[in-house]
Parts: structure tokens; sequence; C-alpha cells
């Protein structure tokens, strides 16, 4: 979903007032807002110690203002983020829940942090 271009600031962005810099016939800008990172210990023999960023982008161009995204990277720093719409990140938080729900529903025992047996 796409409507003509705005150029003020949602409330969400934590970009200076005034940073989009948009050409007539160019490239768009970004509304940014790093709004999280999750840190994940190490689990010996399955991962590294690593983050999970989360990020709320909007792309903006001199004439289009596109659906904000919710951005998702694995990855400490500069992570490759993956860009979802909303209603795909609440497919996917709702596809998690589940699969969360049925693995301790139907696991034979988990600790609280769920990283061994009791």
């Amino acid at each position: 979903m796409t409507r003509p271009a705005e150029r003020s600031c949602p409330p969400w962005c934590a970009q200076p007032a005034g940073h989009l810099v948009t050409e007539p016939a160019g490239p768009g800008d970004y509304h940014i807002s790093a709004f999280t990172v999750i840190d994940l210990p190490q689990i010996p023999g399955l991962r590294d110690t690593t983050a999970i960023q989360v990020a709320i982008e909007q792309y903006v161009t001199a004439t289009t203002t596109h659906q904000p995204m919710i951005a998702i990277g694995l990855g400490a720093d500069d992570a490759d983020n993956e860009a979802l719409t909303l209603d795909e990140i609440d497919a996917l938080i709702s596809a998690l829940t589940r699969a969360v729900a049925h693995v301790r529903a139907t696991a034979p025992c988990h600790t609280q942090d769920d990283h061994g047996p009791v």
C-alpha cells in the first residue's frame, strides 16, 4: 500500500526532523527506527553468541510513501535484514507462537530456559 509522499516523520521515526533526501527522478530515502536488539546466548554445538535486530522502516520517494515494514536481521553488526509487512509479521508471530506451544505441550521435559532436560 502506498500513498502520496509525506515529508514529515511518523511518530516512531528515530531520525532527526528533515532527514529525508529524495530527488524528483531519483532514489528515495527511509524513515528508520532501530526498534530493539535481542541478544542470543551461545548454545554449544548449535550456535555462537548472536543477536536478532528488529527495526521499523518506511521507504519514501519524491512522489510516494510506502507502507511501514518491520525488518528482522540476524547478527550483531550490519545484519542482512528481511523487511516484512505488518500482516506478514502477524502471520510469523502466530506461526512461531503455535510452534512453541506445540513443542512445549509435547516435549517430555524442558527447563525454564529450554536449554536442556530438567
